[in-house]
């Protein structure tokens, strides 16, 4: 019985790693979008917390004080405007990590339906000497037998 072998099996091989890969990359984004979204999630909080604490000093602060207030929340207003285009762009990296994903495993199912099409033409070839040589070998029993006795050996 010879042995199945697949000629393409050095391309589902890189194929497979491939989609390993790709798999790999997608799960780095998706740590770093959840890590963007916490940055960005602190930072909203940091702003509510600011906006607080400048309500309950209005009464009373002095106008530099009010002023650092002012400016202090603008600023963690802008680092929350920068952590949410982050997040935008974490996003847009998952999306096309996912699609990557995808394409590659794609790729590798196409070759392994391929090589289970191959494994089963084998089988099939090999079944069929199989059922060949059973046959050849029960002509040759059935010769044998007449020619040693007849019909009777029957």
């Amino acid at each position: 019985m010879a042995k199945f072998r697949f000629r393409a099996q050095a391309a589902l091989d890189l194929r497979r790693r491939e989609y390993e890969q790709a798999q790999r990359e997608l799960a780095e984004s998706q740590r770093d979008l959840h890590l963007a979204r916490t940055r960005w999630q602190q930072a909203s909080a940091d702003v509510d917390a600011a906006q607080q604490a400048a309500t309950a000093q209005s009464a009373r602060a002095t106008v530099n004080e009010l002023e650092w207030y002012r400016f202090w929340i603008a600023r963690l207003v802008h680092e929350r405007q920068a952590q949410a285009l982050h997040v935008m762009t974490r996003e847009q990296r998952v999306s096309d990590a996912a699609a990557a994903c995808q394409r590659a495993h794609q790729r590798c199912e196409a070759l392994e339906r391929f090589r289970e099409k191959a494994r089963r033409a084998h089988d099939a070839a090999e079944s069929a000497t199989e059922r060949k040589l059973i046959d050849e070998l029960a002509s040759r029993r059935y010769a044998a037998a007449r020619a040693v006795g007849g019909d009777e050996a029957l």
